[in-house]
């Protein structure tokens, strides 16, 4: 992968030179992105940085920012194009004539040839920024699922664009900005903030499958390229989506082992990714590297299945243990990681395995994806389908079942109470915290009317399984996609989603759900398991993912972290705290009354991020 900057100055606010020594030393921020080589760009009005990690074409004639023999365009692009290839044909077809071998002169020339359109034609994973040089217009785009990210800063003399959102927060531009209340009151709910918000007014991210176009004379145009659609009724079901979707992922996994450098894969004990693994080996043949993590023999640890996994595939493995003092050791790294905060604390074996990996190979292939297409998140949707669908009894342990929770709250005065089933799944989502956070946050922003993503209040049991795929891809998989971008390209790894492949979703799209979960079993992503079945001799039907145990650390060595940066503050981040609330809820957890540790690290990482990173707001990337 690679890290991008740039901006686009007003007609009347052509760039000065202390703005362009800005933008060089905000490029250098996204080093880690792009540990192989800079390039800078730039003319009266426009000027393109660019970090590279050399993936495809690692000679010269990759480098970027890269520019049409005419000068009339130029480009500075994050990602990876699988069917480059075939669009290169194309283009030469037409007598584009090239002057490397990799994809991004094939995006240079793609976007100066079809235009917009151009990208319903990729199938990959990148953030772009296409400068018109000649029309002083300016595109922004990212990839179909949001897999790479681009953040936008609007400023009283233009535009400026970034892959990192400390490049923003050290733009000269957002000196003296606020913190946004709208997404800060999103992150405090979800654990992350969702595209298009983001943590400083002004600023904003591009949304996935989207494009923005920018001029200089101010005028502005925006459209989609991609939506997934919220429904659309499926015609594959049976053996028949089983064959579909294994020969889909097979050729996804094949396109994303094109690279001219070593590519491997995460291999946990799961399904995906040793789906992945044993499609890759099939491909390559024996000698695969394959990364794993091993957390001790805990009841996260899937070190000891995905070695018998590995074996079976011929796979090169590698176990990099994480132990309880490595883990904590990573927490700066961690934080530097995130140059926005992030909730999910998985982002530790995340990072710490993408180094692993990194010392191996450049590209690693990850199952990420499986769940939210092929209905894998059996303990947080699977009792609404089996209850909707009737295969399983209306009351839940404790004599409660959604249908009454729902009836409650239609009559119900409270208006936390969820009343449909979008709000039921907002709840599950939010880890249930809305009535603590407002305890603890008595200024706590309300949910922005603008993010309808939970907006639902259907009972059929087709629409509601279409629906809770939607949204497990519109909200959770956002939240995924930003730990592994973030914690792999902190190692300099590029990390490569098949299971995101256009195909695959196209696929995933005809099948019907009652063809990928069993609710009465708790088991989904059937024809996922029965594609892996085919190459391993068993395989697990526990669905643990990497973690750590962070409730432990809160009450161990996190303690006095939490207690000096948390405790005793009045606000956090320009909100004010209940600090009386607050000790309450962290009192229960260290008396093991309950396990709090997501909402209390939500917290500590939210007041190591604003300590860390906003102390340089509108630094110029400036050491102090």
């Amino acid at each position: 992968m690679c890290g991008l900057f740039g901006q686009l100055n007003f007609e009347h606010a052509p760039l000065a030179p202390e703005e362009r020594d800005a933008a060089v030393r905000l490029t250098r921020l996204a080093a880690r992105r792009g540990p192989d080589g800079e390039g800078f760009w730039s003319d009266a009005h426009a000027a393109l940085g660019f970090r590279r990690l050399a993936i495809f074409d690692p000679t010269a004639s990759g480098d970027q920012p890269m520019r049409t023999p005419d000068g009339g365009a130029v480009l500075v692009y994050n990602g990876a194009l699988y069917n480059y290839r075939e669009l290169r044909r194309e283009l030469e077809a037409a007598g584009v004539r090239f002057r490397s071998p990799g994809d991004a002169e094939v995006v240079l020339h793609a976007l100066a040839h079809w235009g917009h359109a151009a990208l319903t034609r990729f199938n990959g994973m990148f953030a772009l920024a296409w400068y018109d040089a000649r029309e002083r217009r300016l595109l922004l785009a990212r990839d179909h699922a949001g897999m790479k990210p681009l953040y936008l800063l609007r400023g009283a003399r233009g535009f400026a664009f970034a892959s990192q959102f400390d490049q923003i927060v050290r733009h000269p531009w957002s000196r003296g900005a606020a913190l946004s209340p709208a997404a800060l009151g999103l992150h405090l709910r979800l654990g992350y903030v969702p595209a298009p918000f983001a943590l400083l007014e002004r600023a904003e991210q591009v949304p996935a499958g989207s494009w923005l176009e920018l001029r200089a004379d101010g005028r502005e145009r925006a459209g989609r390229f991609f939506d997934l659609p919220v429904f659309r009724p499926p015609d594959l079901a049976g053996a028949a989506a089983d064959e579909a979707v294994e020969a889909a992922v097979r050729a996804a996994v094949r396109r994303h082992m094109l690279a001219d450098v070593p590519v491997g894969v995460f291999l946990s004990g799961g399904v995906d990714s040793p789906l992945v693994a044993a499609l890759a080996a099939e491909i390559c043949g024996p000698g695969l590297v394959a990364t794993t993590l091993g957390t001790g023999g805990d009841e996260h640890d899937e070190s000891r299945q995905a070695a018998a996994h590995a074996r079976e595939f011929g796979a090169d493995h590698l176990v990099a243990h994480l132990t309880p003092a490595g883990a904590l050791d990573l927490l700066d790294d961690v934080v530097a990681a995130c140059k926005e905060p992030l909730a999910d604390y998985s982002i530790f074996p995340t990072l710490f395995v993408s180094r692993a990996a990194r010392a191996r190979v450049k590209v690693a292939l990850s199952g990420d994806g499986g769940d939210e297409l092929f209905w894998g998140y059996t303990g947080r949707f699977g009792a609404l389908l089996s209850r909707v669908d009737g295969a399983a009894p209306a009351a839940a342990a404790g004599g409660w079942s959604w249908q009454r929770v729902l009836e409650a709250g239609r009559g119900s005065a409270d208006p936390l109470w969820p009343s449909t089933l979008g709000d039921l799944h907002r709840w599950s989502h939010s880890h249930g915290l809305e009535p603590w956070l407002r305890r603890a946050f008595p200024e706590l922003p309300e949910w922005p009317p603008s993010l309808t993503a939970f907006a639902f209040d259907e009972r059929e049991p087709e629409r509601v399984a279409q629906w809770l795929r939607w949204n497990e891809f519109q909200v959770y998989l956002q939240m995924l996609l930003q730990k592994v971008d973030r914690g792999s390209m902190h190692a300099s790894l590029e990390v490569r989603c098949p299971l995101l492949d256009r195909e695959v979703i196209e696929v995933a799209l005809r099948v019907d759900w009652r063809s990928c979960l069993d609710p009465a079993r708790g088991i989904g992503k059937l024809p996922l398991r029965r594609a892996l079945a085919k190459r391993v001799s068993s395989q697990s039907g526990v669905k643990r993912g990497f973690t750590v145990p962070m409730d432990e650390w809160l009450r161990g060595p996190l303690r006095p972290r939490f207690e000096e940066e948390v405790l005793e503050r009045d606000s956090l981040a320009g909100l004010a705290l209940d600090r009386a609330a607050l000790r309450r809820r962290f009192e229960r957890h260290l008396e093991r009354k309950g396990n709090h540790g997501w909402e209390l690290w939500l917290l500590l990482g939210l007041a190591r991020w604003q300590s860390t990173h906003l102390r340089h707001l509108g630094d110029g990337a400036q050491e102090p």
